[in-house]
């Protein structure tokens, strides 16, 4: 995957947030977020490899923010360090789930006529009211978000259990607007699981609704 980061000083900050986009999503959507005193932002993006070679164990406190797909990629790289939070935004540890997350048909069907017509067609849903505000960031490649896509819904297809995640989620927040993940699957799933939910007037696409970091934990 991509890493990026938006802050680091010579010397690395006591604490790190480590930030996981959704899928074929530039990480600058969470640029205009604040970043506290004393801490490093790394961004995770492009996730056609899931590769992610950073050593942690030079911060003393690492807090997630995970969106959409960036959700499961979340628990595959970073489950075994210890997180001070984490925090999953519209999106569940099943993302391609009949009742826990997107449908099958609909992820299949997203997949098999992706074109650049219906990516956009995507971005709208995933934007709503936001969608001119989220056209002023770059966009990624077409090409680039077919094979990611691709890479994705193969390593979901290897077996594994269809109820149960052990990754230390601290708090999920759900925009009621979502045309992405089904709302009453984000529900389900997150309460299942004793998660704190917080919920939101807002689309699957929710960041500008916050201006600071602090405020996703």
């Amino acid at each position: 995957m991509k890493t990026q980061f938006i802050q680091r000083h010579t010397i690395p900050s006591s604490h790190l947030i480590v930030y996981f986009s959704g899928w074929a999503t530039p990480p600058e959507l969470v640029s205009h977020l604040s970043i506290p005193l004393d801490y490093d932002v790394l961004l995770c993006s492009d996730y056609r490899d899931l590769t992610l070679n950073i050593d942690f164990s030079v911060y003393q406190s690492i807090h997630v923010v995970a969106w959409s797909m960036g959700v499961w990629v979340a628990e595959q790289v970073i489950s075994s360090f210890p997180l001070a939070s984490a925090t999953a935004v519209n999106g569940t540890s099943f993302p391609c789930h009949d009742t826990l997350g997107i449908p099958h048909a609909v992820f299949e069907g997203t997949l098999t006529q992706l074109t650049p017509i219906s990516r956009r067609k995507f971005e709208r849903r995933m934007c709503e009211s936001l969608f001119q505000y989220y056209n002023q960031f770059p966009a990624i490649p077409f090409e680039q978000t077919k094979q990611e896509l691709q890479h994705l819904y193969d390593l979901l297809q290897i077996p594994k259990d269809k109820s149960v995640s052990n990754f230390p989620w601290t708090r999920a927040v759900i925009g009621l607007q979502d045309r992405i993940f089904p709302v009453d699957h984000l529900r389900t799933y997150w309460s299942q699981k004793a998660v704190p939910i917080v919920e939101i007037n807002a689309p699957h696409y929710l960041f500008p609704y916050f201006t600071q970091w602090k405020e996703l934990w």
